[in-house]
């Protein structure tokens, strides 16, 4: 199966290869749309709950919240086990980890979670 380009938050390519993503996305519109709503919609209001909403509003409580952004973020890169892919997935939970910081809920980094996954999702259908 043909390598896919993903562009990376830190605009660096980093090469991820999923074709069982593809093979579901190229199957049928029922399964497009599937996938869509779980990966644009369920997912990421589930680990945003999880990660940000739990995990990094806890560990903030008794750290500052940079270094509880950081450890949040490792776990977060940590549980999707892909080594080829964690230090992307590490930058994006940094990312959403400041969003959650900021502006002290999840709707932001829920949008931004979606919008990420929206980009994959185009990325490995296009290609």
């Amino acid at each position: 199966m043909e390598t896919l380009e993903l562009l990376a938050i830190d605009s660096s390519l980093q090469a991820i290869n999923n074709p069982e993503l593809k093979e579901i996305l190229v199957s049928s519109n029922i399964s497009k749309a599937a996938c869509v709503l779980v990966y644009c919609i369920v997912t990421p209001v589930l680990e945003e709950t999880i990660y940000r909403g739990f995990l990094l509003a806890s560990i903030s409580s008794t750290m500052k919240w940079q270094s509880a952004v950081l450890i949040s973020s490792a776990i977060f890169s940590a549980v999707h086990l892909s080594g080829e892919n964690s230090l992307q997935l590490f930058i994006i939970g940094c990312v959403l980890g400041c969003s959650y910081c900021w502006n002290g809920n999840l709707r932001s980094p829920i949008l931004i979670h979606s919008l990420y996954n929206a980009m994959t999702l185009m990325i490995t259908f296009l290609s």
